[in-house]
Parts: structure tokens; sequence; C-alpha cells
């Protein structure tokens, strides 16, 4: 049983993973956070002021436990519900009776998956959300879910947990699916919508939300439909307009976007059950939003020292303000 203590003046940072075992020793941090953000690097206080608060898989059998004696606030890093729901589990019960604060609390992460963030999103006026099929890789389960979802080809596959840009692919149907997955692994399969502009590039939006502050962290374009951060210094060098347009953007967060994405992003932050996370999106011609994925496993960092790409930094201040009224409550 763990002792609470109301009016605490400490941050409680909780992480671990369903992969990491009793204590966690020097040199092992990064088996401890699989399956997180990087998001706390944000807060402007001092970064080793904090208490470590580790969740292991084998939490139950551990003779020792943290403390949330003086936590006046806990900070919930376990953000990945498709890695970690042992570990999400086992923290839900460790502060089941806390009375401060919960950033993230864990049985509101476990709700973020993409094919149930899929399902809360549905019937937002103005936004697309591709339908979502979860499954483990055998092809009868595949074909089964895919019905159920209404999921149409091609589809993007990716192993449950997969973030970064990693995919499987993109398969043109379901025979495409049944060769490429394994019974080992559960899968996620994503309607693909094909976005290229007529510049022949694609883009992606992602902002954060930071209880109900949003901060727009980047606007990115590729040459690639999968757009991820180092597109910037490999693609737009190459399309000044492009970069102005972000900086504009950066700068000038959520006031800058259409009114109907202004909407859209609002009722998208009111649906979600989460402190903070991102979204990630693009605005269609029509002035529809696609929603790629919102989650709080998405990264912040890192922020480019490319002197043309210095608006990243103006980001980072509006984010580490925005994080920091979070902490204050």
């Amino acid at each position: 049983m763990v002792t609470k203590t109301e009016g605490g003046n400490k941050l409680g940072v909780l992480f671990g993973s369903d992969g990491q075992h009793g204590k966690l020793w020097a040199g092992e941090e990064r088996q401890g956070v699989v399956g997180t953000t990087d998001v706390r690097l944000l807060h402007s206080a001092d970064q080793n002021d904090f208490v470590r608060l580790n969740i292991p898989v084998n939490f139950l059998r551990l003779k020792t436990r943290p403390s949330l004696d003086n936590v006046g606030v806990v900070l919930n890093l376990i953000t990945d519900a498709d890695l970690n729901p042992t570990v999400l589990g086992l923290a839900e019960r460790f502060l089941k009776g806390y009375k401060g604060r919960v950033l993230n609390r864990p049985e509101a992460v476990m709700e973020s998956r993409r094919d149930r963030v899929a399902s809360r999103m549905a019937g937002i006026d103005g936004l697309i959300v591709p339908p979502v099929a979860k499954f483990k890789g055998r092809a009868n389960l595949a074909s089964a879910a895919i019905e159920k979802a209404g999921l149409g080809f091609p589809a993007i596959l990716r192993i449950a947990g997969h973030h970064d840009g990693r995919v499987d692919g993109v398969c043109a149907d379901l025979d495409a699916v049944v060769r490429q997955i394994d019974p080992k692994q559960t899968y996620y399969l994503t309607q693909f919508y094909d976005l290229r502009q007529p510049t022949g590039l694609y883009r992606k939006f992602r902002i954060f939300y930071f209880g109900d502050r949003p901060v727009i962290r980047h606007r990115l374009v590729s040459d690639n439909w999968n757009v991820h951060g180092p597109a910037r210094e490999r693609v737009m060098p190459d399309y000044p307009d492009e970069i102005a347009e972000e900086k504009r953007v950066v700068e000038g967060g959520l006031a800058t976007l259409p009114e109907q994405v202004k909407r859209i992003v609002k009722e998208i932050r009111a649906r979600m059950p989460l402190d903070f996370f991102g979204i990630d999106f693009d605005i269609m011609p029509d002035g529809h939003v696609i929603l790629f994925e919102a989650n709080a496993t998405m990264m912040f960092f890192p922020v480019s020292d490319d002197p043309r790409f210095a608006y990243g930094h103006s980001a980072r201040e509006q984010a580490t303000a925005a994080f920091d009224a979070m902490i204050a409550g």
C-alpha cells in the first residue's frame, strides 16, 4: 500500500514498459521508456527536479515500490496503449486513491489506440477519419476486422506500436495483407488516401495540445506520402515558399488556420480524454481535414538548428509555456 500526501509540491514522472522488469539500473533507460514521448523535456524547471515513479511489468512482486509522498502532480509518460497495456493497468492500480492531479491517466491512454481514436472522432463535421482495423496476424482475423471496420483498399499496414513512420507497406488488397502478416504480431490497417498536392508534394500538420493550449509543431512537406521530420532538411530547402508558409503557421499558431479547420481541431481536442497529445492531419482542397492519428506518443524533438528553420524555436517556446501552464494547473 502506497501512502499519498495531499498538497505535495513535487512532480512525479511515471514511466515503465511491458519489457522492463524490476529496478531500472544505469544503462537501462531506453528499456524503461519504450512507448513514450519526449515532451517532458519542454518543462522549464530543472530536468532533474522530479520524482521517478518506475512501474515495471513485475510491479506487484516488488518488495519496494515508489512513493507518492509529497507528489502533487503525476505526469504519466507511459503513452503507448499497444506496447504497454500491462504496465498501464498496473499504473492505474498504483494511482488508485491518489488525491493529486494525474496528467494522462493510464485508463485514458488505453483509449488512445488508433482504432479507438478513429471511432471516437467519427461524426465530426468536416473531418475525414480513415477506417482502421486491428487484428492478430492471421488471414481469417484480418478479413473479419477489415469487414467490420468497413475498410477499403489500398491501405497502410503497420505493426501495432510502431511509430516514426515505420510501416510494412501500402497493400493493394486483402491478398497483399495476408502475404505480409505474421501470426506472432498484431497489426493496424488504415485506409490510404493519396493526398499528393499539385506541386507533387505531400503535407502534414502536427499540433500538440497541453491542456487546452494548442501549439503548431510543424507543417512539413515531403516527396513521399509518409511525411516525417527528416524531410525538412532533405526536401524543403528546394521549396522556399513551403518554408515561408511553415514559418507563418508555426509562429502564428492556430489563428492562422481556416475557421473550419480551427473548429475541427478544437472538436478533436474536446473528444480526446487526454491532457496532452498530438494531432497529425492535412487539409484537403475542399477544406475538409483528414486525420492521420491523434495520441500522446508523438515526439516534439529535435528542433532544427538550421537557420532556415529557426522558427522551430518559436514552436518550442510556445510549447514550453503551454507545458508549464499544464503542470501548474
